[in-house]
């Protein structure tokens, strides 16, 4: 007798495994995709850092100078180029980024800002972090730059978890290899142990010319990276600045007790300070948008004090083994979590080579050290 019904079908068995070997391929398929993607993503980044490199050049070009990396803004006791010298009260703290801005297609978004410094302006801006929530009262500071922004940053296109919801930033402008009073001009401090030269391309109410880089602008970082802060108290080394007191002892500063503190990824003590770092892409602050090369990429971002005062803010990037990083020049470099470093225990020098290697070669202006490649 013959049957009806002669269709074939899978039985069980054979339909487990073909699953098994399709849950096997994205298993192997899905690390190259995520690999490919971070690629892409980390050349967008260099393209960022290139884009920043190129528009310093042409600030230059424009005004034979540099940014400076904390500054003033617009008319009167904010005027950025005509009153760098005032007392501090007057240096203002306006970053780099902010006169960069016609320099990376976003000229309107510059003059928006200069707006809200005019004294004719009621209220009138008188710094970065002034003024409540942006998205109202200051629209121009919420905007989301992208040329300032990381893509392998997650937190990059949100906005700040301050009352003020500000537009965040991941390249930082260099403050060289110096820790004890780089968020101070020299001419503020009293003490002779403070007046620490600011060594790094970019520094306070001061806006000098290329002449100052005499290492040559090939062997001298001006931009880096960092992670975003989240905006809570946690143990992540990325996107957190903890406290580390002992950075300063005895009229002295170096950078190395913030080794002692870090983990793998992770902080071994709860000290942190802030998640401001790179929260307010306008902010000149250090520990919001400047970098030093005082310790290797990666390391803990660590504040002397509780407040967002100076300390050693090192480059970070969730690209694996190091951080981008843009040469005065306009050159992008990859530069490894493991460059030499020198010794992390000696002091800051206010002139003559780095204590602190490679890396702190690169951060100096003027140190003498011109073999870093």
């Amino acid at each position: 007798m013959t049957s009806r019904n002669n269709r074939q079908g899978f039985t069980l068995v054979e339909l487990l495994v073909v699953i098994a070997i399709i849950g096997i391929l994205i298993g192997l398929l899905l690390p190259a995709v995520q690999a490919a993607r971070e690629a892409a993503r980390r050349m967008q980044c260099t393209n960022n850092l290139k884009q920043l490199g190129l528009a310093v050049q042409n600030y230059h070009d424009a005004n034979n100078a540099l940014p400076a990396a904390r500054s003033m803004l617009g008319k009167d006791n904010y005027a950025h180029h005509t009153n760098e010298k005032a007392p501090n009260t007057a240096r203002g703290a306006w970053h780099a980024t902010v006169h960069l801005l016609p320099y990376v297609e976003q000229g309107a978004l510059y003059q928006e800002l200069v707006s809200y410094t005019e004294p004719t302006r009621n209220p009138r801006m008188q710094h970065p972090w002034h003024g409540g929530d942006h998205r109202t009262n200051y629209p121009a500071l919420a905007a989301v730059v992208t040329a300032f922004l990381c893509p392998s940053d997650g937190n990059a296109t949100q906005p700040s978890t301050d009352s003020h919801n500000t537009g965040r930033l991941n390249y930082m402008s260099s403050r060289g290899d110096s820790m004890w009073n780089n968020e101070r001009h020299p001419n503020d401090e009293s003490s002779a142990a403070a007046k620490t030269a600011h060594r790094g391309v970019f520094q306070i109410g001061t806006f000098p010319n290329m002449a100052v880089v005499t290492d040559g602008t090939s062997n001298t970082v001006a931009w880096s990276e960092c992670v975003s802060g989240l905006g809570s108290a946690g143990n992540q080394v990325k996107g957190n600045i903890v406290t580390v007191g002992s950075m300063y002892t005895g009229g002295q500063s170096n950078p190395g007790p913030g080794l002692a503190i870090k983990n793998g990824t992770e902080l071994s003590q709860s000290g942190i300070a802030q998640s401001w770092r790179g929260q307010r892409w306008a902010d000149g602050q250090v520990l919001i948008s400047g970098f030093t090369t005082t310790l290797a990429p990666n390391s803990p971002v660590c504040s002397y004090g509780t407040d967002n005062s100076w300390g050693s803010a090192t480059a970070q990037s969730n690209h694996s083994g190091g951080v981008n990083a843009a040469m005065l020049d306009g050159s992008v470099r990859f530069v490894s979590e493991t460059i030499d470093c020198g010794d992390s225990y000696a002091n800051a020098v206010s002139s003559g080579k780095s204590p602190y290697g490679v890396w702190g070669a690169m951060g100096s202006v003027n140190g003498g050290e011109t073999d870093v490649q």
